[in-house]
């Protein structure tokens, strides 16, 4: 049963870093590159990054509670550590959306215009830039996260295995 739990672990953390690396090195670099106008780029990559942070609170509380099941017997040290990457990663999706993702929409409608047409050293622009890099490293701590918590669940499994 346990061993079950694992798997569908693995599998849930496996979609949603795959669900980040294709948004973060496929889909956003690509509409940048094909559309003719950023804020076309902005306005798909919104629309898919509202439907991936959706879809992360769901699966986030569900991988969280999976966790919190599949606690092993002996070593809780790997256990601990990947729940508190997973919750990690929720809270992250969820400040992704609510807090960054609110203000860049904010800011994005103050500037009233294209944002290619704003003057790059408008208060307004630089303040969108520098909450799009936060948005940017929350996304790559998640990645950064969800691979560790695959190499936990290896590990996990290795050591039991080896038991």
């Amino acid at each position: 049963m346990r061993r079950d739990l694992l798997i569908f672990l693995a599998a849930g953390v496996g979609i949603w870093l795959g669900a980040m690396l294709f948004l973060t090195f496929i889909l956003a670099p690509t509409a940048l590159a094909i559309l003719e106008r950023r804020h076309q780029a902005g306005d798909l990559v919104t629309a898919t990054l509202n439907v991936f942070y959706l879809s992360g609170y769901i699966l986030g509380p569900l991988l969280i509670l999976l966790s919190l099941v599949a606690r092993p017997v002996r070593s809780r040290l790997l256990w601990g550590l990947r729940t508190i990457l997973l919750i990690l990663i929720t809270v992250s999706t969820i400040i992704s959306r609510e807090v960054v993702g609110t203000k860049l929409l904010s800011l994005r409608r103050s500037m009233g215009t294209l944002i290619e047409k704003v003057p790059p050293d408008d208060p307004l622009r630089l303040l969108f830039q520098q909450w799009h890099q936060v948005s940017v490293l929350l996304m790559l701590f998640n990645i950064v996260a969800a691979a560790t918590i695959l190499l936990l669940l290896f590990f996990e499994g290795f050591q039991e295995s080896q038991n």
